[in-house]
């Protein structure tokens, strides 16, 4: 169970013997065994061996990764050290607070110095230490207290921590209510058809309140309105945690709960504040006698019952021992290994469909109440053992799971991914938001299925289907291990096309089925400025026949058509163009797995709506060819057809898809830079990356702007800049 137990005393004071003697060696992470694991016994110089302390930084990552994978499963844990430090005790403290454990320390330092001295003389050599080690421990406990909220306990006090069974013989009756999932009616029926909560009978809920059903805010609004009486113990399901994250903040990974549930208690508007400390109600087990018959309580089921409960993971009492179909199995097993007194009630799993009654003294109270199933009861009173089961008539699947039958389940599990990716932001449009990788997640390099997926990736959150896409993220040549050039001759599979890549912002139309419209994007939204330069661009080199006819044709093929937007007007970049323009680089069909048109198909319609598509540069067809190429194109005065350009896009005959940037777009991309600095500052702080003289010339021409009496005169963009400098240089300014 979630219980944490630091033991406080310096070496030698018997903390080992301790745990020795009270048979918790397995359920121990010992500091000194963690660093005989890094490294082994050092010699001394008085030749004895000892144990080094010189890993100790790694020691403690080590003990703290492991004691937070314990926690996560529910762990009892023992901590064997001498937690002398108030920051450590913190530390254990701000953990058990995150995982919802008790605390206890038992303080072994009220043992005389003097006896724990002799202690340490009496050890084995490789576990003694130095005697003024002892000295150090002892002055640091008498000004490092124990913070507030951690429980002090002696050595002999151990027994006070386990869970102790509970006697609830003075109530009336005891109620065990079924899974709920969401259903509000069904659970008040019940309620109300056995008086509703009365002072005098006692409630145990197995958990799994909500998911699948309609009602989950009624659920969690009747809990939080029962939440602080006694007579109610609300017991954790598996589907509580989502609620935990949801009340937190944080995105889980729950399909049903972020795409149902979370919209559902949204709505509601839960104070999350309350669902926290709702959360922190509930409870792992119920152990109880009543009339002389023990009762043993859990969400999912155990297998028997332990001399002591307080040593069972909660992930087992939260979804059972062994697998999901094995509950048939762990109540055979209870019924042989414990006294005939004994009933055990548990939720979660009955994938037979077996009816309450599975053997004479294991009760299943799981009955699909959220697929019009029953609400599933057990009453226990002075006459015996009663079960009551309602049928649920309030189970119409939300809309949102039929969607998903329709469309594969393949965009739910996206959506629910990309929004639990601290790496990627979502930007809301109605029903339809944008993903796009974090500027961390680009600059940090963080690529991965998802972030690589999430560039200009929009989804119809409500429908669960792609409302509009470009490109799956692919990468410079040289810029990841895959992408070296040198690596490149084992990826690439030949015949490769090259393809000009021009230099402007990336657009992207689809269709608006919400406005029988053209969706026009960039920049992961709908409403910048460069959606609105691109819709600016479309309209004005697109005929109004062409526009409704490409509309029609992106609704009927479900496509998004990519262009690459030149706006020399509001956006020039890079390299300069006599005139913007309108580049269809690809027709990429609306799904989740990236698909597209060929080019061949792709300029037919480009042609179709006037639209001018990408161009093919090269085909090569060997790695020696591509080799050649490569060499010849990076050359600093290298041009395509008499002009500057971008540089270009590789694509293998697999689809695989690399850039290659060019030097005059490199240099003066990193002029840019310089530029904007100079002008800024006066100065740039890396001289020494001016490595040529046009480099040279160029900063110290771009730095008389600094400072200039009239700032918005100057110009920001570099093709303006490098018009000037040119003139300027050749004496015609």
């Amino acid at each position: 169970m979630r219980i944490l137990l630091l033991l406080r005393g310096s070496a030698g004071c018997g903390k080992s013997t301790w745990i020795e003697e009270n048979n918790l060696k397995r359920y121990t992470l010992c500091a000194d065994e963690i660093r005989l694991l890094c490294q082994g016994p050092v010699m001394q110089v008085d030749g004895t061996l000892g144990i080094s302390q010189s890993n100790d930084k790694a020691v403690w990552k080590m003990l703290f990764s492991l004691l937070e994978m314990r926690m996560q499963n529910g762990e009892f844990t023992v901590i064997d050290a001498t937690n002398s430090k108030t920051a450590e005790l913190n530390r254990y403290k701000e953990m058990c607070e995150t995982y919802r454990y008790r605390m206890y320390c038992v303080d072994f330092t009220d043992i005389p110095i003097a006896e724990v001295k002799r202690r340490n003389l009496n050890r084995e050599p490789l576990k003694r230490v130095p005697e003024e080690v002892i000295d150090r421990m002892y002055s640091r406990f008498a000004t490092q207290k124990i913070p507030s909220g951690i429980k002090v306990i002696k050595p002999d006090e151990l027994d006070t921590i386990w869970l102790k069974r509970i006697d609830l013989s003075a109530y009336n009756r005891i109620h065990h209510i079924g899974d709920i999932h969401g259903c509000s009616t069904v659970l008040q029926e019940y309620l109300s058809e056995n008086g509703g909560i009365r002072e005098d009978e006692f409630y145990i809920f197995v958990g799994d309140y909500v998911d699948r059903g309609l009602e989950n805010a009624e659920v969690l609004n009747f809990l939080l309105s029962i939440r602080d009486r006694k007579n109610v113990l609300m017991l954790e399901g598996n589907h509580e945690r989502w609620l935990w994250l949801y009340a937190c903040d944080c995105v889980g990974r729950s399909r049903e709960f972020e795409l149902v549930t979370r919209p559902a208690l949204d709505a509601a508007h839960l104070d999350k504040k309350q669902l926290r400390q709702l959360y922190r109600k509930f409870g792992q087990c119920a152990y109880y006698t009543y009339n002389g018959q023990v009762f043993l309580v859990t969400h999912a089921g155990l297998s028997t019952v332990p001399e002591n409960l307080s040593l069972v993971a909660t992930e087992q009492m939260i979804k059972g021992v062994g697998n999901y179909n094995d509950f048939e199995k762990v109540a055979e097993t209870f019924y042989e290994t414990t006294p005939d007194n004994y009933i055990q009630i548990h939720g979660h799993r009955n994938t037979k469909q077996l009816p309450v009654k599975v053997n004479d003294r294991v009760y299943n109270l799981e009955g699909q109440v959220e697929f019009g199933g029953c609400l599933r009861c057990v009453q226990v009173d002075k006459d015996g053992i009663h079960l009551v089961e309602i049928r649920n008539h309030v189970f119409k699947t939300p809309e949102i799971c039929q969607e998903e039958t329709v469309t594969g389940k393949s965009i739910a599990d996206s959506l629910i991914a990309l929004r639990a990716n601290r790496y990627i932001r979502e930007k809301k449009f109605g029903n339809i938001s944008s993903f796009n990788f974090t500027s961390k997640a680009f600059y940090d390099k963080v690529w991965d299925e998802q972030t690589t997926k999430a560039r200009g990736l929009y989804l119809d959150t409500v429908k669960g289907k792609v409302a509009a896409r470009a490109y799956d993220k692919f990468f410079n040549v040289n810029e990841r291990p895959e992408t070296k050039f040198d690596m490149l001759q084992h990826k690439l599979q030949f015949p490769v096309t090259v393809y000009v890549k021009e230099n402007g912002f990336l657009g992207i139309v689809s269709y608006d089925e919400y406005k029988d419209d053209l969706f026009i994007a960039s920049k992961s939204t709908i409403d910048s400025q460069y959606a609105g330069w691109l819709r600016d661009m479309l309209y004005e080199k697109v005929s109004p026949d062409n526009l409704t006819a490409m509309k029609a044709f992106i609704r009927e093929n479900h496509v998004s058509f990519v262009f690459e937007c030149v706006d020399m007007t509001h956006d020039p970049h890079i390299i300069e163009y006599p005139q913007s323009g309108l580049y269809l680089l690809d027709i990429v069909h609306n799904q989740m797995d990236f698909a597209r048109f060929d080019y061949d198909e792709m300029r037919i319609v480009a042609d179709r709506f006037g639209l001018i598509p990408k161009e093919k540069a090269f085909e090569i067809a060997t790695w020696q060819e591509f080799y050649d190429w490569y060499y010849d194109v990076l050359k600093e005065d290298y041009e395509y057809q008499g002009r500057k350009i971008e540089g270009f896009v590789i694509e293998d005959s697999a689809g695989y898809m690399t850039k290659l940037k060019l030097a005059y777009y490199n240099f003066w991309k990193f002029l840019r830079g310089v530029a904007h600095e100079a002008i800024r500052k006066g100065h740039i702080s890396r001289t020494s990356a001016l490595a040529t003289p046009t480099a040279n010339e160029f900063y110290a021409w771009v730095r008389k702007f600094h400072g200039a009496e009239d700032p918005d005169s100057v110009p920001q963009d570099i093709c303006t800049l490098r018009s000037m400098f040119y003139r300027d240089k050749m004496g015609e300014a």
